[in-house]
């Protein structure tokens, strides 16, 4: 909803930023909803995981929600380095 706009319902009412939480996983983190691409997805150990924070946009009036990672571009070099990438 970059234009400010819901596209589902048209409304101006959308709420930008929102925390997405977590309950943890396995019991650590910041408990905020992470984005994860494994550079090495195959690998037993030492996945080479990279991970970004999610946030949302949210329709204040029919709850349409979208997520947006906020570091993209570290993302997309992990998945580039996967030998199913290439």
């Amino acid at each position: 909803m970059p234009q400010g706009k819901c596209p589902k319902c048209g409304s101006s009412n959308v709420i930008p930023d929102v925390s997405v939480l977590d309950p943890g996983r396995f019991g650590k983190g910041d408990g905020a909803l992470h984005a994860v691409v494994d550079e090495r997805p195959n690998a037993w150990l030492f996945k080479g995981e990279v991970q970004s924070r999610l946030e949302a946009v949210v329709c204040g009036d029919c709850g349409y929600t979208e997520f947006y990672a906020k570091e993209p571009g570290a993302l997309l070099a992990a998945y580039r380095k996967q030998p199913e990438a290439r």
